[in-house]
């Protein structure tokens, strides 16, 4: 088994929000009358191992950020914020060097990497990707997919059936042992990089075993305006089955 040392959670609140047409980046709306940024903050901090949690916010929107977390959360040592990137990539990275900068990260020390507009994460998998840290380097958060999945090669006709019984569908939280993430970043060339959209995939194309936790349907990603009306059918559902 593995040691645990410090845990660390990188929120990447970098997002346009071009899909939703809205005037501004969906993680700053509200779903309930709170943010969706500020719910993704709050989950993540229901496990109380997570000693310092960074978010990484697009420039343009980086006050309104600071302004929305003074406003629902307040002064809190353990939350801090930095300048996001160009793209989820640029942004992870300027979050990676933020921790470098203001600690001294060990062997042993974790990052749990979450999406902003992701704002349903249970303190069940929270706590599932951190023990499960115990016996690998990189674990991912997932769930089964259930519709029958058609592969296309030229988008006009079916060229594939695979079967779903071993696919999975990839969430967050992801869970990282630091120096291997940062090791593996350091490994790969700019373009490659920027062709990896999932993080994992980073340890992946390096053959670093991935293990998976289970996730919930409900840890949905908010991305168009039909999911923000599902994201409030699910606030009911998760406060009347009492599921932090």
């Amino acid at each position: 088994m593995k040691k645990i040392g410090k845990v660390y959670c990188a929120i990447l609140a970098g997002g346009t929000g071009t899909r939703l047409n809205s005037p501004v980046p969906k993680q700053f709306l509200e779903v309930g009358g709170v943010p969706i940024l500020i719910r993704s903050i709050r989950a993540m901090f229901a496990d109380e191992r997570i000693e310092e949690l960074w978010i990484g916010a697009n420039g343009d929107w980086y006050d309104l950020a600071i302004n929305q977390i003074k406003q629902f959360i307040g002064k809190d040592e353990r939350l801090h914020i930095c300048r996001g990137g160009e793209d989820r990539e640029g942004t992870l990275l300027n979050i990676l060097d933020s921790i470098k900068n203001n600690n001294v990260i060990n062997e042993d020390d974790i990052v749990l990497i979450h999406d902003a507009v992701r704002p349903f994460a249970t303190k069940r998998i929270i706590n599932d990707v951190i023990n499960e840290l115990h016996y690998c380097d990189v674990c991912n958060t997932v769930i089964p997919v259930n519709d029958t999945i058609i592969r296309s090669d030229d988008k006009k006709s079916v060229s594939g059936m695979p079967d779903r019984s071993v696919l999975f569908a990839g969430q967050s939280p992801q869970g990282f042992r630091i120096k291997t993430l940062i090791k593996a970043f350091e490994s790969l060339d700019s373009e490659t990089r920027k062709k990896l959209t999932e993080t994992t995939k980073v340890c992946f194309v390096q053959d670093i075993p991935i293990h998976i936790v289970t996730g919930e349907f409900f840890n949905f990603k908010i991305t168009t305006p039909y999911d923000m009306t599902l994201a409030e059918g699910v606030l009911k559902y998760k406060d009347s089955a009492g599921i932090e």
